[in-house]
């Protein structure tokens, strides 16, 4: 049977249960499974029977969100329909920058501004969108090739993002990120002069305590412990270009932790100045003093270098990606 055409909206999910997230809820291991959505909707979609799981032996076509979940289930998740609305979609990339590819893997300098994957509204013009139809060939099932999402970057992030181009592949990368068993470097440019040269940062996140904003993250005493290394690599009048490497994976941790320190990321509109920044850039009315006070358009954080066991060949393989323009001339301009 010639599979359907991944390149559309997706309609209908099938996603194996990782040895590691053996004995979650099965609204936890989907949290993860399917970063891109939020548990409220996972756990929505389940209430309305869209969830079923298959596990050697036994079957749940209607899957309870407490279900203890084990290693090799499979679950399959129908996705309910979406209105879209006529929004603006943002620039869509004719091309992608490739920095890596063998029958395997692929790496991309993902450019800001690129959403990776649909959710919500965002149906078309992205990341994966562009993917399916680079690599798509409905014509010649033997020559098709269905791109799957290592890991994900926000959409102000740029950077790299790397690619599966097969559900082992996928499976054992996704296995190393699960672990912590990837290296990741990031370029962060920085409000301020920061000093000393190198250090870390261990401070614990969790949910913003009295934000506006229900995504914001803090520093709190009873959060999830988190560990960031920093190094300076360049300072400019009043800005500082740092490489970040975050030890722990958790939501926002590079830019929560850099404003722990009074050097928020330059152009954070939820860290930086005032977090109004970016209820106003949401309902699209952001002020021109606003623009002034963030500097650049989106907030300067940038995939630099991943380190990772080639999923085929065993082999050590280090992804680099330059520091894009935007940043840089910023950096420039600052002297």
């Amino acid at each position: 049977m010639i599979p359907k055409d991944l390149s559309k909206p997706v309609e209908q999910i099938r996603v194996r249960v990782y040895e590691e997230l053996a004995g979650l809820r099965l609204d936890q291991a989907l949290a993860k499974l399917l970063s891109w959505r939020t548990r409220s909707s996972i756990q929505k979609m389940i209430r309305e029977g869209r969830v079923r799981l298959e596990r050697a032996g036994s079957d749940f076509p209607a899957a309870r969100a407490s279900l203890r979940v084990r290693g090799e289930d499979i679950v399959e998740i129908t996705i309910p329909p979406r209105i879209l609305v006529n929004q603006p979609q943002g620039e869509v990339p004719d091309s992608l920058d490739i920095l890596f590819e063998d029958p395997y893997l692929l790496a991309i300098n993902k450019p800001p501004g690129l959403v990776v994957h649909p959710s919500g509204r965002r149906l078309t013009g992205t990341l994966i969108n562009i993917l399916h139809g680079m690599y798509r060939d409905m014509e010649n099932p033997e020559r098709d090739i269905i791109p799957k999402l290592c890991h994900r970057l926000d959409r102000e992030t740029s950077g790299i993002i790397l690619v599966a181009k097969d559900e082992k592949a996928h499976s054992e990368v996704r296995k190393q990120f699960e672990k912590g068993k990837i290296g990741k470097t990031y370029l962060a440019l920085v409000e301020g002069r920061v000093s000393p040269d190198e250090g870390w940062i261990d401070e614990r996140i969790g949910p913003a305590e009295r934000a506006k904003v229900r995504l914001k993250m803090g520093v709190r005493r009873d959060g999830l412990e988190s560990l960031t290394t920093f190094r300076v690599l360049e300072r400019s009048r009043s800005m500082s270009l740092v490489e970040c490497t975050p030890k722990t994976g958790r939501q926002h941790q590079i830019r929560v932790h850099m404003a722990h320190l009074g050097h928020p990321l330059v152009g954070d509109k939820l860290y930086g100045p005032h977090e109004e920044f970016f209820i106003q850039a949401i309902e699209g009315n952001l002020s021109e003093e606003a623009k002034k006070l963030l500097k650049l358009d989106r907030h300067a954080l940038h995939n630099h270098r991943l380190v990772l066991t080639h999923p085929e060949t065993r082999e050590p393989l280090e992804l680099e990606c330059p520091l894009p323009s935007d940043i840089r001339e910023l950096l420039k301009g600052d002297q």
